[in-house]
């Protein structure tokens, strides 16, 4: 059996900066890691961080791999080339139902050469359960979790981390705490129990399972995030690209996107920021597998013509 890790955590918790520590981890303990990654619009931004950490990497751009997206992911899996000491990892987007996704996996007769999913849950340190209507989809991105990571633990100080970790408990979410290199260690544990087991005859979860059944899920329809794709120009400075971020309606809570910026032409950059926290630059070389620079926007009822106003009037000016 291929051993099966679930990424989970709202938008912008730091899924992919995870990631990105955990795949050298596996990879140092002798596995050989692959990723399937699902974003809104264009998951192949997140691709290009990982691009040489992986044995091959699968983006899935849309909705939810528990909803929309779901057959995209399975002919995923199911296509998978199984082999020794391989590992796939999986990367939901941020407003993923994650019972809905475990219990979709568990029941879908083709992925039964996956052992059950082990799933870590990266929390926001810093917006933890500050997200007004959207609270009760991170937590529940959390109940479901075998791991926890709490993220920017440098940036909240200690106090806060006291608080998260006191919600956290006043909820019963007491899954240990690993860092990246902890739930390589795990994984490996898993892998080498697992090598010579059949796949799994039962779709049903086996004993040891840490996977919760919910008989009832709020509808996914009341999570539904917009997004939208804003092409850039093929130089853009980086005053110009900060200016437009920081002009952004507070209903954008998350951006991402790749650019050449005029100060470093020579390479490229991705660049994500997370409501109005300072914008986060990545060099990801000279080389890029998308077809040109570009900015993806999340968030609740984005409105777009106003947008692409902003876009026109600062980039084309």
């Amino acid at each position: 059996m291929t051993p099966l890790v679930l990424l989970v955590g709202f938008l912008g918790a730091g899924k992919t900066t995870y990631l990105r520590e955990l795949l050298p981890q596996l990879r140092s303990r002798g596995l050989d890691p692959h990723v399937i990654i699902n974003d809104y619009q264009n998951a192949r931004v997140d691709a290009e961080q990982l691009r040489e950490l992986a044995g091959s990497i699968v983006p899935i751009s849309g909705s939810c791999v528990c909803c929309g997206s779901r057959e995209e992911l399975t002919g995923a899996m199911s296509n998978f080339q199984h082999a020794p000491n391989r590992v796939l990892v999986i990367e939901t987007n941020g407003t993923t139902d994650s019972g809905e996704l475990i219990e979709m996996l568990a029941i879908d007769p083709a992925l039964r050469s996956f052992t059950p999913p082990i799933q870590l849950s990266v929390i926001d340190g810093q917006r933890w359960q500050k997200r007004f209507w959207h609270n009760a989809l991170e937590l529940a991105q959390v109940r479901t979790a075998g791991y926890l990571f709490i993220s920017r633990q440098e940036e909240i100080g200690p106090a806060r981390q006291q608080k998260v970790e006191e919600s956290l408990a006043s909820h019963g979410l007491n899954a240990p705490r690993v860092d990246p290199a902890a739930l390589a260690a795990e994984i490996a544990a898993v892998a080498g129990a697992v090598e010579n087991i059949p796949a799994r005859s039962d779709p049903a979860h086996p004993d040891g399972c840490a996977c919760h059944h919910h008989e009832h899920h709020e509808p996914h329809d009341a999570h539904h995030f917009a997004s939208l794709q804003i092409d850039l120009p093929d130089v853009v400075s980086r005053r110009a690209l900060e200016t437009f971020l920081s002009r952004l309606p507070r209903e954008v809570i998350r951006v991402k996107g790749l650019a050449r910026l005029s100060e470093s032409s020579e390479e490229y950059h991705v660049f994500q920021r997370v409501d109005d926290a300072a914008t986060q630059w990545l060099p990801v070389g000279r080389v890029t597998r998308l077809s040109h620079p570009l900015v993806i926007l999340i968030g609740p009822s984005i409105d777009p013509e106003p947008i692409r106003a902003l876009s026109a009037g600062l980039f084309e000016s």
